[in-house]
């Protein structure tokens, strides 16, 4: 988010006045432990037009403007349905998929299962394919970010952590840093799961806790040995709580618990984190689990490879808080984001311009901080 906001503040004529502090070195954060997927499957209007831009930028656009190599696979992906509810939502995202261009389809499980022949489809009623999704490596999407920002004259200053945020009277924003001091007109919070404790500096209550996420990556699967190319990515809400897809010639499941889900770091976000991983906890998410085996049967007699537990930040409506904070001047929020990966650019192209012209190109109600009061 960091990162995507300095990118765009260059891009809309704002570079050579803007420096971002990262405490320790870009991606890590909640980014580089990131399964990196996007999809065209929203059913914002706003949201939508964010992931469109996103995927153009992954698929192509980014590596041509700063030829830094982000490592897209397009190799899209399908959402399922198992209920006639969960049909009626499939039609109204289609519907908002329609109306905004995008390549996008409802599909019975006969698609489903000529483009992905190893998934098990009993019970699925249909699906919404949407064929130009994919996911990206975080790490390079972030230094490729990086560098278009720098090629804006963005100063990014690394191992330098803030340690305080406070107005003057001029109306001016003081941050210091362990670097020394920065007065700016504006100051915008891209702390992650430090944004909370961060925004107490101020005075701000910026409401978003640290919620954990699981993906689990097994040994090389043989069947995946002969493929030419990528399968799909499963989006299965109702049985695995997430989503199923290859990494490389390996498999990945990644888990979003619905019942007993873990937060963390309910007063503090510990400072010296960097790259932090907490152990699995397979009993917590064992029925997620076992179901996913039973939806991939060709995974059931493989072991796992890699265990990634991280944290998340996530606000109490699912949205991210991207605008201007309750009660001050030029304090921006650019934080709360449970989707960095599929939702960040669009979403800080939007601040950027709400930032440099006064108002975004899209509706940014979904998302202004101050929707909580």
């Amino acid at each position: 988010m960091g990162v995507g906001l300095a990118y765009h503040l260059g891009h809309e004529g704002w570079g050579n006045d803007t420096v971002l502090l990262e405490k320790a070195e870009l991606t890590s954060g909640s980014t580089w432990h990131a399964a990196g997927q996007i999809t065209h499957s929203t059913s914002s209007f706003g949201l939508g037009k964010c992931v469109d831009y996103n995927i153009g930028l992954y698929s192509g656009g980014l590596e041509a403007e700063t030829g830094q190599p982000v490592t897209w696979h397009g190799c899209g992906s399908f959402r399922l349905a198992y209920t006639t509810d969960e049909m009626d939502w499939l039609r109204h995202t289609l519907s908002v998929g329609r109306s905004l261009g995008f390549n996008i389809e409802l599909v019975g499980p006969e698609k489903v299962a000529e483009l992905h022949p190893f998934y098990n489809l009993d019970g699925v009623l249909g699906a919404l394919h949407t064929p130009d999704d994919g996911h990206v490596d975080p790490t390079n999407v972030t230094m490729a970010m990086a560098a278009g920002a720098r090629q804006k004259g963005v100063k990014i200053i690394r191992q330098c952590r803030a340690t305080n945020i406070t107005q003057l009277p001029s109306g001016e924003w003081q941050v210091e840093t362990d670097k020394g001091t920065i007065t700016c007109e504006h100051v915008v919070n891209a702390g992650g799961t430090y944004a909370r404790q961060m925004g107490e500096w101020s005075g701000l209550q910026l409401p978003m806790t640290s919620m954990t996420h699981h993906y689990f990556v097994t040994e090389p699967v043989p069947e995946f040995e002969a493929l030419d190319k990528e399968l799909p990515v499963i989006r299965d809400d109702k049985k695995v709580s997430g989503y199923i897809r290859m990494e490389q010639k390996r498999g990945l499941i990644g888990i979003y618990e619905k019942e007993n889900p873990n937060s963390v770091w309910h007063d503090h976000c510990p400072w010296d984190y960097e790259n932090w991983l907490f152990d699995a906890d397979y009993d917590r998410v064992m029925p997620y689990l076992e179901e996913s085996l039973n939806r991939m049967p060709i995974f059931a007699e493989l072991g796992i490879q890699r265990e990634v537990h991280g944290a998340i930040s996530h606000p109490p409506d699912g949205n991210p808080l991207i605008g201007p904070a309750p009660g001050v001047r030029n304090y921006w929020c650019c934080c709360g984001t449970q989707i960095g990966i599929g939702w960040g650019p669009g979403l800080t192209r939007e601040l950027a311009r709400w930032m440099v012209h006064g108002a975004a190109n899209i509706s940014m109600r979904e998302y202004d901080p101050r929707r909580f009061g």
